[in-house]
């Protein structure tokens, strides 16, 4: 899996509507100047987060986004969700290509596959803009010792 410039971006301006404490709409124009993004794509990016309810929009002067619900309650795995990316490690489990897979029937490795994809979006779920906008959640003791 890789993630795209639309997933990373759209994870960043979740994270940036995240730090306006206190729910104010943050116009798209000031997140993209915040972080060095493209303003068009930012808010093309904004406007899909809104079709999916994740954000909403006020129009006019002191208009912008804001996340629609507190961001304690936003994961990650939302976002990216909202954006309709897969989060599929290997193209074998994604439903939409599992045609596509000689191997499907006789893979000796999709189980293991699986049960990995399995614990990355539990993970990709458990971690929220939240814990993004306060430095993230901090790994597991065992993946500390292994850096």
């Amino acid at each position: 899996m890789h993630l795209t410039r639309k997933a990373s971006y759209g994870v960043i301006a979740a994270l940036g509507l995240a730090k306006c404490a206190d729910g104010r709409p943050v116009p798209a124009r000031r997140l993209a100047a915040d972080y060095g993004l493209p303003q068009a794509f930012v808010e093309k990016i904004l406007h899909e987060m809104k079709g999916a309810g994740l954000v909403r929009a006020r129009q006019g002067r002191g208009g912008g986004y804001a996340l629609s619900r507190p961001p304690g309650e936003v994961s990650v795995g939302d976002v990216l969700a909202a954006l309709d990316e897969s989060l599929d490690l290997v193209g074998c489990l994604d439903p939409a290509s599992e045609e596509s897979c000689n191997l499907l029937d006789r893979c000796p490795t999709r189980s293991t596959w699986k049960t990995i994809n399995a614990r990355f979006r539990e993970m990709l779920d458990s971690m929220t803009v939240a814990d993004l906008a306060t430095g993230g959640p901090q790994p597991p003791a065992s993946l500390d010792k292994q850096t």
